[in-house]
Protein backbone atom coordinates (compact mmCIF):
# COMPACT_ATOMS: atom_id res chain seq x y z
CA UNK A 1 0.00 0.00 0.00
CA UNK A 2 1.41 3.47 -1.00
CA UNK A 3 2.42 6.10 1.39
CA UNK A 4 0.22 9.37 1.91
CA UNK A 5 1.94 12.52 1.16
CA UNK A 6 0.92 15.56 3.62
CA UNK A 7 1.77 19.03 2.83
CA UNK A 8 1.51 22.61 4.89
CA UNK A 9 2.80 25.07 2.80
CA UNK A 10 4.11 28.21 4.30
CA UNK A 11 3.21 30.13 1.13
CA UNK A 12 1.26 29.27 -1.53
CA UNK A 13 3.61 27.55 -3.77
CA UNK A 14 2.43 28.56 -6.69
CA UNK A 15 3.78 31.96 -5.91
CA UNK A 16 7.17 30.34 -5.75
CA UNK A 17 9.78 32.30 -7.54
CA UNK A 18 7.56 35.44 -7.70
CA UNK A 19 8.47 38.72 -6.71
CA UNK A 20 9.23 38.49 -2.73
CA UNK A 21 5.89 40.29 -0.72
CA UNK A 22 6.69 40.33 2.89
CA UNK A 23 8.09 36.99 2.86
CA UNK A 24 9.74 36.95 6.35
CA UNK A 25 6.79 38.13 7.58
CA UNK A 26 4.59 35.15 5.97
CA UNK A 27 6.97 32.42 7.62
CA UNK A 28 7.58 33.73 11.23
CA UNK A 29 3.80 33.34 11.25
CA UNK A 30 4.44 29.68 10.45
CA UNK A 31 7.01 29.48 13.25
CA UNK A 32 10.33 29.83 10.90
CA UNK A 33 13.30 31.08 12.82
CA UNK A 34 14.56 34.39 10.82
CA UNK A 35 17.68 36.45 11.99
CA UNK A 36 18.12 39.86 11.34
CA UNK A 37 18.93 41.83 8.32
CA UNK A 38 18.20 38.30 6.43
CA UNK A 39 17.25 39.34 2.06
CA UNK A 40 14.91 37.32 0.21
CA UNK A 41 14.89 38.36 -3.39
CA UNK A 42 12.13 36.35 -5.23
CA UNK A 43 9.72 34.19 -3.52
CA UNK A 44 10.60 30.40 -2.11
CA UNK A 45 9.14 27.68 -1.34
CA UNK A 46 9.24 26.25 2.19
CA UNK A 47 7.14 23.10 2.63
CA UNK A 48 5.92 21.28 6.07
CA UNK A 49 5.92 17.36 4.90
CA UNK A 50 4.34 13.94 6.44
CA UNK A 51 4.70 10.83 4.73
CA UNK A 52 2.57 8.34 6.42
CA UNK A 53 2.01 4.29 5.69
CA UNK A 54 -2.00 4.57 4.63
CA UNK A 55 -2.31 1.31 6.94
CA UNK A 56 -1.50 2.81 9.62
CA UNK A 57 -4.02 5.12 8.59
CA UNK A 58 -6.57 2.56 7.94
CA UNK A 59 -6.33 0.60 11.08
CA UNK A 60 -6.70 4.47 13.08
CA UNK A 61 -2.64 3.12 14.43
CA UNK A 62 -1.67 6.98 13.84
CA UNK A 63 -2.77 10.68 13.44
CA UNK A 64 -5.14 11.11 10.66
CA UNK A 65 -3.53 14.83 9.35
CA UNK A 66 -0.23 16.53 9.91
CA UNK A 67 0.36 18.09 12.79
CA UNK A 68 1.59 21.85 12.39
CA UNK A 69 2.58 22.68 16.13
CA UNK A 70 5.15 19.51 15.48
CA UNK A 71 7.46 21.27 12.82
CA UNK A 72 7.78 25.06 14.93
CA UNK A 73 11.20 25.71 14.67
CA UNK A 74 12.21 23.04 12.42
CA UNK A 75 13.58 25.62 9.59
CA UNK A 76 16.03 27.86 10.83
CA UNK A 77 17.43 30.93 8.63
CA UNK A 78 20.20 32.86 10.33
CA UNK A 79 21.02 36.78 10.23
CA UNK A 80 22.35 39.08 7.16
CA UNK A 81 21.77 35.64 4.81
CA UNK A 82 20.42 36.22 0.54
CA UNK A 83 18.22 34.06 -0.43
CA UNK A 84 17.67 34.30 -4.33
CA UNK A 85 14.74 33.03 -5.69
CA UNK A 86 14.18 35.19 -8.46
CA UNK A 87 13.92 34.45 -12.32
CA UNK A 88 15.22 37.84 -12.93
CA UNK A 89 19.13 36.79 -12.19
CA UNK A 90 21.27 36.54 -15.87
CA UNK A 91 22.38 32.98 -14.67
CA UNK A 92 19.80 30.08 -14.52
CA UNK A 93 18.08 29.80 -11.19
CA UNK A 94 14.50 28.35 -9.78
CA UNK A 95 13.20 28.99 -6.29
CA UNK A 96 14.94 27.94 -3.03
CA UNK A 97 13.04 25.25 -1.47
CA UNK A 98 13.14 24.04 1.72
CA UNK A 99 11.48 21.37 3.62
CA UNK A 100 11.29 19.68 6.85
CA UNK A 101 9.49 16.29 7.10
CA UNK A 102 7.57 13.72 9.75
CA UNK A 103 7.53 9.81 9.10
CA UNK A 104 4.51 8.78 10.42
CA UNK A 105 4.33 9.60 14.36
CA UNK A 106 7.90 10.23 14.23
CA UNK A 107 10.36 13.05 15.00
CA UNK A 108 10.37 15.83 12.61
CA UNK A 109 13.23 16.81 10.73
CA UNK A 110 15.27 19.98 11.31
CA UNK A 111 17.11 22.78 8.63
CA UNK A 112 19.68 25.00 10.53
CA UNK A 113 21.13 27.36 8.39
CA UNK A 114 23.68 29.87 9.94
CA UNK A 115 24.73 33.36 9.79
CA UNK A 116 25.46 35.31 5.94
CA UNK A 117 25.08 32.36 4.04
CA UNK A 118 23.97 32.82 0.31
CA UNK A 119 21.31 30.37 -0.98
CA UNK A 120 20.46 30.83 -5.38
CA UNK A 121 17.98 28.72 -5.95
CA UNK A 122 18.85 25.82 -3.76
CA UNK A 123 16.74 22.31 -2.53
CA UNK A 124 17.28 21.46 0.85
CA UNK A 125 15.44 18.73 1.93
CA UNK A 126 15.45 17.00 6.07
CA UNK A 127 14.18 14.14 6.85
CA UNK A 128 16.31 14.31 10.24
CA UNK A 129 18.85 17.41 9.92
CA UNK A 130 20.94 19.52 7.58
CA UNK A 131 23.68 21.87 9.22
CA UNK A 132 24.89 24.52 7.55
CA UNK A 133 27.27 26.94 9.03
CA UNK A 134 28.19 30.49 8.43
CA UNK A 135 29.73 32.29 5.46
CA UNK A 136 28.65 29.35 3.17
CA UNK A 137 28.52 30.56 -0.57
CA UNK A 138 25.80 28.32 -2.02
CA UNK A 139 25.94 28.54 -6.72
CA UNK A 140 23.04 28.67 -8.32
CA UNK A 141 20.82 25.02 -7.96
CA UNK A 142 22.29 23.00 -5.51
CA UNK A 143 20.82 20.06 -3.81
CA UNK A 144 20.85 19.11 -0.37
CA UNK A 145 19.44 15.59 0.89
CA UNK A 146 19.51 13.81 4.24
CA UNK A 147 17.56 10.75 2.42
CA UNK A 148 16.45 9.04 -0.62
CA UNK A 149 12.78 9.63 0.14
CA UNK A 150 12.05 6.23 0.00
CA UNK A 151 13.30 2.71 0.36
CA UNK A 152 15.50 0.74 -2.13
CA UNK A 153 13.01 -2.11 -2.27
CA UNK A 154 9.26 -2.22 -1.82
CA UNK A 155 8.00 0.21 -3.17
CA UNK A 156 4.14 0.76 -2.89
CA UNK A 157 4.61 -2.23 -0.26
CA UNK A 158 3.05 -1.50 3.18
CA UNK A 159 5.82 0.36 5.77
CA UNK A 160 7.28 2.09 2.86
CA UNK A 161 7.11 4.93 5.03
CA UNK A 162 8.64 3.25 7.84
CA UNK A 163 11.89 2.05 5.68
CA UNK A 164 12.89 5.18 5.06
CA UNK A 165 16.39 5.83 5.71
CA UNK A 166 18.29 9.12 6.62
CA UNK A 167 21.58 10.31 8.04
CA UNK A 168 22.83 14.11 9.05
CA UNK A 169 24.04 16.67 6.67
CA UNK A 170 26.28 18.91 8.22
CA UNK A 171 28.08 21.75 6.03
CA UNK A 172 31.11 23.98 7.89
CA UNK A 173 31.71 27.33 8.19
CA UNK A 174 33.26 29.37 5.22
CA UNK A 175 32.19 26.47 2.33
CA UNK A 176 31.69 27.45 -1.31
CA UNK A 177 29.00 25.30 -2.95
CA UNK A 178 29.34 25.33 -7.06
CA UNK A 179 26.35 25.50 -9.39
CA UNK A 180 24.72 22.23 -9.66
CA UNK A 181 26.66 20.23 -7.00
CA UNK A 182 24.19 17.75 -4.72
CA UNK A 183 25.23 16.78 -1.66
CA UNK A 184 24.26 13.11 -0.17
CA UNK A 185 23.13 11.87 3.19
CA UNK A 186 25.54 11.04 5.84
CA UNK A 187 28.12 13.59 4.86
CA UNK A 188 30.23 16.59 6.13
CA UNK A 189 31.83 18.95 4.40
CA UNK A 190 34.44 20.54 6.38
CA UNK A 191 35.47 24.19 7.19
CA UNK A 192 36.72 26.22 4.67
CA UNK A 193 36.09 23.20 1.42
CA UNK A 194 35.17 23.99 -2.08
CA UNK A 195 32.32 21.59 -4.04
CA UNK A 196 32.83 22.46 -7.38
CA UNK A 197 30.22 22.56 -10.10
CA UNK A 198 28.15 19.48 -10.84
CA UNK A 199 29.79 17.24 -8.23
CA UNK A 200 28.13 14.45 -5.91
CA UNK A 201 29.39 14.45 -2.97
CA UNK A 202 28.84 11.22 -1.25
CA UNK A 203 31.78 10.88 1.28
CA UNK A 204 33.02 13.42 3.78
CA UNK A 205 35.26 15.68 2.73
CA UNK A 206 37.96 17.50 4.73
CA UNK A 207 38.48 20.69 5.98
CA UNK A 208 39.85 22.90 2.88
CA UNK A 209 40.23 21.53 0.07
CA UNK A 210 38.47 21.39 -3.33
CA UNK A 211 36.47 18.35 -4.50
CA UNK A 212 34.92 17.89 -7.91
CA UNK A 213 33.59 15.27 -10.07
CA UNK A 214 30.57 12.31 -9.79
CA UNK A 215 32.24 10.69 -7.25
CA UNK A 216 33.47 13.77 -5.72
CA UNK A 217 37.13 13.40 -4.67
CA UNK A 218 39.91 15.80 -3.67
CA UNK A 219 41.93 17.18 -6.15
CA UNK A 220 43.64 20.36 -4.46
CA UNK A 221 44.35 21.34 -0.81
CA UNK A 222 43.80 25.29 0.56
CA UNK A 223 45.71 26.99 3.03
CA UNK A 224 43.69 27.08 6.11
CA UNK A 225 44.37 30.99 6.71
CA UNK A 226 42.38 31.39 3.38
CA UNK A 227 44.84 32.90 1.42
CA UNK A 228 43.97 31.47 -1.80
CA UNK A 229 43.81 32.07 -5.26
CA UNK A 230 40.11 33.27 -5.32
CA UNK A 231 40.45 33.86 -8.87
CA UNK A 232 41.03 29.56 -9.73
CA UNK A 233 38.30 28.55 -6.89
CA UNK A 234 35.84 31.21 -9.17
CA UNK A 235 36.94 28.33 -12.26
CA UNK A 236 36.19 25.72 -10.15
CA UNK A 237 32.96 27.07 -8.69
CA UNK A 238 31.32 28.30 -12.35
CA UNK A 239 29.06 30.35 -10.60
CA UNK A 240 29.85 33.96 -11.86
Amino acid sequence: MPCEYQNIYLIAPELAGSPAENVPEKLIRYQVNIGSNTHFSGTPRLAYTRVIDKELLDADLAEREIDEALFAGSITIGSQCYIESGHIPAFHNLPVKLSTVQINDGPVGQIKIGDRVVLQGAAILAYQRVEIGNDVIFGPMVTIMDSSGHPLLGRGQAGEAARIRSAPVRIGNGVWIGAGATILKGVTIGEGAVIGTQAVVSEDVPPFCVVTGNPARVVKHLQSDHQVDVSAVEKMLAVF
